[in-house]
């Protein structure tokens, strides 16, 4: 959106990628639904510590203006109608002063496909304590997928797609990072292996099977070297109720060893 354009000189995130990032994404939007921006940190109030992640803190705020929710009316206002008073959830993104162009693309690709199934990005800011650059995101009512299951609740969100790696790190480092049970074998075996949309497959087969079960996976054994070991070897979630075989077979399928298939 073009009128989008006349406030580029207003703001700046202090990070060329982001403000890079967030105009590009303002001028090829096409509706004011999926409009991302830059948010001043004090326009959030009520700011509470909600989780830990691998590579970030999650908070929940209160937005004083709240997101676009209509079209300017250029002839009796210069100003973004607004919702109002609403809540958020931020998402603090660890050692993020050098965040990559990479997570940006992350960031993207949840934007753009999240879908009806997915929490809406509102923006982003920064933490002005820490320096690190926070997610606004939809505040999922429900909270973490755990919480959903432990309460039965029917309708569930994709809250993130989820960081493959800490936001300062780049595609060559040949560490592993991530939570073990969703961690494709690949890259367990073959340390320092890309990350690739295919190998979120078998994340997604992963989740498949805690929502079949209700519980984590392998919640009754250690996570430890033994076992990536058994991972490695073929050891997956184990099923043991009734689920509709098509179900199954797609789990199954996202559960494989081999990307390709």
């Amino acid at each position: 959106m073009l009128i989008l354009q006349k406030d580029f000189h207003n703001w700046t995130s202090d990070n060329s990628d982001i403000d890079e990032f967030i105009k590009q994404t303002q001028l090829n939007t096409e509706t004011f639904k999926d409009i991302i921006e830059w948010i001043p940190f004090n326009q959030f109030t009520n700011i509470k510590y909600l989780a830990k992640g691998g590579f970030g803190t999650v908070f929940k705020a209160v937005w004083t203006d709240g997101f676009i929710n209509g079209y300017i009316h250029e002839y009796w206002s210069n100003k973004w109608p607004r919702n109002g008073k609403t809540d958020v959830c931020l998402k603090g993104l660890d050692s993020s002063k050098d965040i990559k162009q990479e997570f940006l693309n992350e960031i993207k690709n949840q934007h753009e496909h999240g879908g009806s199934s997915g929490i809406k990005i509102y923006g982003i800011t920064k933490n002005p304590n820490d320096d690190n650059y926070m997610i606004v995101m939809q505040y999922a009512k429900q909270g973490s997928l755990r919480k959903l299951l432990d309460s039965k609740y029917n309708d569930s969100y994709i809250t993130d797609f989820g960081l493959c790696k800490p936001v300062s790190q780049d595609s060559s480092s040949d560490e592993v990072y991530g939570v073990l049970p969703y961690i494709d074998p690949v890259v367990l075996y073959k340390e320092g292996k890309e990350y690739t949309q295919k190998l979120d497959i078998y994340s997604f087969g992963i989740i498949m099977s805690e929502v079949f079960t209700g519980y984590p996976p392998y919640h009754n054994i250690p996570h430890d070297f033994s076992l990536v070991t058994q991972i490695c070897l073929g050891c997956r979630p184990e099923i043991n109720c009734k689920v509709p075989q098509l179900l199954l077979d797609l789990m199954n399928k996202c559960l494989d060893a081999e990307p390709q298939n």
